[in-house]
């Protein structure tokens, strides 16, 4: 059985999940359900990040101790993820102390290859990223991101050898070895290898006490980033150990916004080639949902809260709406009234309507519907070719080119409707009635499949209008999308699948 390993970034646990953090995982998700439904065996892992000085600095204000504050938010996450039903397969927490021991593990590993050594690091910080920038890298002085102001701090801290790479790190994406898409992000990536020497990567913090203890020197912790990015190994398990590499490993795709994009395609891979570990087969780079052009963040001040959006459009359109408003790998500004009028348009008065209207039309004869003898019409080819679009789609990430294409098929079938007048040849044609009906219905069917990764819960609806509630989803992929091998024998209008808001 072929496998498939996808991760998000983990999510810092000092602030709490908002739409932007729910974009990244409901798109993995969405991959995940996608590469299930073919019958794959997936791994789907996400999680908090949960160290560092931010979450010191805010447990202390509230008063609680580190630990207490980790676990409140961590469960947060775990409920909105619920509520937003992200089937991930692993959580994991970097305050796990299985993690905690393969991070020191790996560290141990690097420090003995001669990979680490001691020296004084001094420059400009943003407590926000928990990272150094260079002045280059900042705007006026401030973070590009939180827009506050680097502080400098210089500290006695061990660095990792991250300059040794360059050169291989350069050749390993250029020769798309490690992909990194789009190729905006790629060129972005390369362009930045060729512009600037990497500096070797200072791993360790002296003035952080929440945090992983260095194994040769506790008193010093762990840089945040560090610990964070070795999570996608140790939540498939892995101790640390020379030469044992977990059976998913490595992962097939791993998705992240663009402002994580050097730690992912720079310190990620150079980590996994001092440990000598496979790299990851792609990273893909999503856009910001933004809000009057700034990104979206709770440090921002201008977080939309994805559970109270949930309670607004139900979770399933949530999804959606999410995905299909603009290509994946760009920026989208976004409103919930521009939600509104995309769920009505989409779902209300596109796939909810058709449904409406094709199951009336159904309903007025109690004869089942079964496949044409003599099959006329363009309705199999459409299918096949949709169905093409479908899988190439979801290779490239395309979701909302995915949503466009059903959305157009919903369209066929409304001109259909129009082109045929089956209420007229209920009376005039009951025959040809019954095989444009046919036609409809075995549409449905299949739109019930494309949409099913996104809308689980009302695939089940379509399916169960379609009076297919437990037949359709015991199929595999290969036999769900086959054309014309149905029979619609109980059809029954159900509740409005899409209110009109």
């Amino acid at each position: 059985m072929k496998k498939f390993y996808i991760t998000t970034p983990i999510y810092y646990v000092n602030a709490q999940p908002h739409l932007g953090s729910a974009y990244t995982t409901i798109a993995a998700d969405v991959l995940a359900r996608f590469h299930r439904m073919k019958g794959e065996e997936v791994f789907f892992l996400t999680g908090t990040d949960e160290h560092g000085a931010k979450v010191a600095q805010t447990a202390k204000k509230k008063k609680i101790k580190p630990q207490e504050l980790c676990d409140q938010n961590s469960a947060k996450y775990e409920e909105v993820w619920d509520t937003l039903k992200i089937s991930y397969d692993g959580f994991i927490r970097t305050t796990n102390t299985k993690h905690e021991e393969m991070v020191a593990q790996a560290l141990k590993r690097l420090n003995d290859q001669k990979l680490i050594y001691k020296s004084v690091y001094e420059g400009l910080y943003c407590v926000d990223c928990e990272r150094y920038y260079t002045p280059k890298e900042l705007i006026n002085g401030e973070c590009p991101f939180h827009k506050k102001k680097a502080i400098s701090l210089s500290e006695d801290c061990y660095f990792f050898k991250l300059s040794s790479f360059q050169k291989k790190l350069l050749q390993l994406i250029k020769n798309d070895q490690l992909i990194v898409e789009p190729l905006e992000r790629k060129n972005e990536v390369l362009g930045f290898l060729k512009l600037n020497k990497l500096e070797d990567l200072a791993i360790s913090r002296t003035n952080v006490k929440w945090g992983i203890s260095l194994p040769w020197e506790p008193k010093q912790t762990i840089y945040v980033w560090v610990d964070a990015l070795l999570n996608y190994l140790s939540g498939l398990g892995w101790s640390g150990a020379v030469g044992q590499i977990p059976k998913q490993w490595p992962p097939d795709v791993q998705l992240l916004g663009k402002d994580i994009l050097r730690f992912h395609a720079v310190i990620w891979p150079a980590l996994l080639l001092a440990l000598d570990m496979p790299l990851p087969r792609k990273l893909y780079i999503h856009g910001f949902f933004t809000i009057n052009g700034q990104k979206m963040g709770k440090s921002m001040g201008n977080a939309i809260d994805p559970e109270e959006m949930a309670t607004v459009f139900g979770t399933d359109a949530l999804r959606w709406l999410i995905l299909s408003s603009f290509p994946f790998g760009h920026d989208g500004d976004i409103s919930q009234s521009k939600f509104y009028d995309k769920y009505n348009a989409d779902l209300s008065n596109g796939l909810g309507n058709l449904l409406r209207r094709v199951l009336a039309l159904a309903e007025k004869t109690e004869d089942s519907f079964s496949f044409p003898v003599e099959s006329k019409g363009e309705f199999p080819a459409k299918i096949k070719d949709c169905w093409q679009n479908y899988e190439n789609f979801f290779e490239e990430l395309k979701f909302a080119d995915i949503a466009t294409s059903i959305n157009d098929l919903v369209v066929f079938c409304d001109r259909y409707i129009n082109k045929n007048e089956p209420w007229k040849l209920f009376k005039d044609n009951f025959s040809q009635y019954k095989d444009v009906i046919y036609n409809l219905l075995e549409t449905l069917r299949h739109i019930a499949w494309m949409v099913r990764p996104f809308m689980s819960d009302k695939s089940d609806e379509i399916f169960k209008s379609l009076g297919l509630e437990n037949s359709e989803k015991e199929k595999s992929l290969a036999v769900g999308k086959q054309w014309g091998k149905t029979e619609f024998t109980n059809v029954f209008q159900g509740k409005i699948l899409f209110p009109r808001l």
